[in-house]
């Protein structure tokens, strides 16, 4: 078994994806720029806040007008990040039996650091994760590996015996820059084909089968 599993958070742990849009929409509509669908942002979201904003406003796009709309999405999504956000089915019982048998969990992910734990305890009232480590100041957002090259030197696991699971291709190239094996996820925001294209080790389609791939490991 490995001894230390890394979720990424949207599109894995937790699905973000109608209350990301709604908040950015928001922060749109203030200042009378076009909004998008919803299925627009699965491939908005996953490379940090900043460039989530970026890709909202497109041809607006303006350093100050980003920094505004960041401003606006954030205290937005501050009071509604768990309007209509859920875990996926089975995820929590696999958290419940790696937590029983001893195998440590964590969360890195590229949402803005507050918000993690907040949506974390409300979907998981009564798992406890080693590490909840969010987008902060001072270090690279994924896909740079310093984060999770950090959590293994501090929780002194090797990458051997390391694995992170997400749900596109920035989590694979997050996880292979750490030296680690990456799970994807089909039921995130990006799919099948491109966890595919970008090398993903293993593919789970459900959280049954995750479980397996976690225990098969020797």
């Amino acid at each position: 078994m490995y001894k230390l599993v890394v979720f990424d958070l949207d599109g894995t742990l937790a699905d973000t994806l109608a209350d990301l849009a709604a908040a950015v929409n928001h922060a749109l509509s203030l200042r009378g720029l076009p909004v998008h669908s919803t299925e627009a942002y699965r491939y908005f979201v996953g490379n940090g806040a900043d460039n989530l904003m970026a890709r909202a406003l497109g041809d607006n796009f303006t350093p100050e007008l980003a920094r505004q709309l960041k401003e606006d999405f954030s205290a937005y999504y501050g009071e509604h990040s768990l309007d209509a956000t859920a875990d996926y089915p089975g995820a929590a019982d696999l958290l419940d039996r790696l937590s029983a048998d001893g195998i440590m969990t964590a969360v890195i992910s590229n949402k803005p650091d507050a918000f993690v734990p907040r949506i974390m305890s409300a979907l998981y009232p009564d798992h406890s994760f080693t590490r909840l480590s969010g987008q902060r100041s001072g270090i690279p957002r994924k896909p740079d590996p310093t984060s999770l090259v950090m959590l293994m030197d501090d929780l002194g696991v090797s990458a051997a015996d390391t694995l992170y699971v997400g749900d596109s291709d920035v989590d694979v190239a997050f996880g292979h820059g750490a030296g680690v094996k990456v799970c994807g996820v089909s039921w995130g925001f990006r799919g099948v084909e491109e966890l595919r294209a970008s090398g993903a080790d293993m593919i789970a389609d459900t959280a049954a089968q995750l479980q397996d791939i976690i225990y098969e490991y020797d």
